[in-house]
């Protein structure tokens, strides 16, 4: 597999069209030259198919939920290499480009996430909580699933394979979260050369109602994997990240926003319910 080897960038999407032209726009000033990208969309009801074939992207209706669609987009896709992004995500211009050239000495790479917008109180709380997090990027067990808060975007085929033919099938149609830290809890094994790769992708920070609508059906959603092998290490482990951290003042707004997560989880866990 040499730097030409096509990338397969697999998108889940339900009712983004405010946010997936910014994501679709990233996709498309990538250095890198070969590239497919994959729209993975759970039967939205807005705009959001029509603006990813504007884009080029190639659509395709998801029946189940969040780790449904990862699912999909793997077996959908064509790429020596599949890479995760989310509708509320920006990739930098090289990201691509940098992180194949990295798979010679890799299987995974982390992508470092910053903030795109910062503007209004949650997401200040998401910069500051990212300005704690990625102090530990690269640092001795960051990367380790069961200690550290990261999670990789750019894998090998292969290990995504032997990723998903470890799940339970029956888990796969109705998990929503944590989605992704289950499929690299299962990648984990399969290898521990993961690479970090700095300044890589953005995140659309959500308003109030956005953090509130996600992080309930979220909780929500813990009941069912909760009864699951994974249950326990991955809702106390990944749910919510570190909940303090240096500097000062940043280590204080990630305390409350975890705080402000983990309240609204638990009322998703005890009341919500999944769709």
């Amino acid at each position: 597999m040499g730097n030409t080897s096509l990338v397969s960038i697999t998108i889940p999407s339900y009712n983004s069209e405010k946010m997936i032209p910014s994501c679709l726009e990233g996709v498309a000033k990538q250095t890198y030259p070969n590239i497919e990208t994959l729209v993975i969309d759970s039967h939205s009801t807005d705009s959001t198919r029509d603006i990813a074939a504007s884009y080029q992207a190639r659509v395709i209706l998801c029946e189940g939920k969040l780790l449904a669609a990862r699912y999909l987009g793997l077996k959908e896709s064509k790429g020596s290499f599949v890479v995760f992004v989310d509708t509320d995500q920006i990739l930098e211009p090289t990201a691509i480009e940098r992180a194949v050239g990295m798979m010679a000495d890799y299987d995974m790479v982390v992508f470092e996430t910053q903030s795109y917008n910062t503007e209004w109180f949650i997401p200040k709380l998401h910069s500051a909580s990212k300005q704690v997090i990625n102090a530990r990027f690269g640092k001795p067990g960051a990367f380790d699933p069961t200690r550290g808060p990261f999670l990789p975007r750019f894998f090998k085929r292969e290990i995504l394979e032997k990723a998903f033919a470890a799940i339970p099938e029956e888990l796969i149609p109705d998990t929503i979260h944590p989605d992704h830290a289950t499929i690299y809890y299962e990648s984990y094994k399969v290898s521990q050369r993961v690479g970090g790769l700095r300044n890589a992708i953005y995140d659309i920070e959500p308003d109030w109602g956005k953090l509130w609508k996600t992080q309930y059906r979220y909780g929500a959603s813990l009941r069912a994997i909760e009864k699951s092998y994974y249950g326990n290490l991955l809702r106390k482990k990944m749910a919510f990240g570190p909940s303090f951290g240096r500097p000062i003042v940043a280590g204080l707004q990630t305390l409350l926003l975890a705080v402000i997560i983990k309240v609204i989880g638990w009322m998703g866990y005890h009341f919500g319910r999944i769709s």
